[in-house]
């Protein structure tokens, strides 16, 4: 009897456990923020941030949340609930933290601005001409034909990035070089994806074409 009586405290204390874990995690006014050093922002529940992990309950909703954990070199920062940001980063050249604090932000700032409001439709058009062109030239020599699409993104890698000074949030970031270091990091990965995903959809269309006319 005494043995029913534990077990029954037991799996009712662990239900209120878990079910206090989900509505923490559901409750939008009580997350807190991770800062990854890419820019990306998640917000979480902090459950711990010792040794070289930060862990966290993640903001879904389940019925079991299973903490997760990242390491802390690529957190820059967190934030609380309660309003406190705890910076994670340190500035330390040896183990290859070469930015300072404000730096390292600026930089973050920056990737976050291109991913967030970036947009440029000519690599993919320009991929995608190359591609569906390449196979019509080499009608002769149709094997050789995803050569020129293969090649066509590193024309990303040429032209200088101009930052889009209407829709940045605070016009003020730009005068820290890291935070167009950063800007111009995410938009030429954003441009050379485009440009490879428009070269090999036009190179489809082009053999497509190609088989037809042939």
């Amino acid at each position: 009897m005494i043995f029913f009586r534990i077990l029954f405290f037991f799996l009712f204390s662990k239900g209120f456990s878990v079910l206090g874990q989900v509505q923490t995690t559901s409750d939008t006014s009580k997350m807190d923020t991770i800062l990854f050093l890419n820019g990306e922002e998640r917000a979480v529940k902090v459950v711990d941030t010792v040794s070289y992990l930060v862990r966290f309950l993640p903001e879904k909703r389940k019925k079991k949340p299973k903490v997760l954990d990242v390491e802390k070199d690529r957190v820059f920062s967190i934030k609380f609930s309660s309003g406190e940001e705890k910076i994670i980063y340190f500035h330390d050249s040896a183990i290859g933290n070469v930015f300072t604090v404000l730096e390292a932000k600026m930089f973050m700032l920056g990737e976050r601005e291109a991913e967030k409001n970036y947009r440029n439709k000519w690599p993919f058009v320009i991929g995608f001409v190359v591609g569906a062109g390449s196979p019509i030239v080499l009608s002769n020599a149709v094997a050789l034909s995803p050569i020129a699409p293969a090649i066509s993104p590193l024309h990303t890698l040429i032209p200088v990035i101009k930052v889009n000074k209407k829709k940045i949030e605070n016009k003020n970031h730009l005068q820290y070089d890291t935070y167009l270091m950063g800007y111009e990091k995410v938009v030429r990965k954003k441009n050379f994806i485009h440009s490879m995903l428009g070269a090999g959809i036009g190179l489809a269309a082009g053999l497509g074409a190609w088989a037809i006319l042939k």
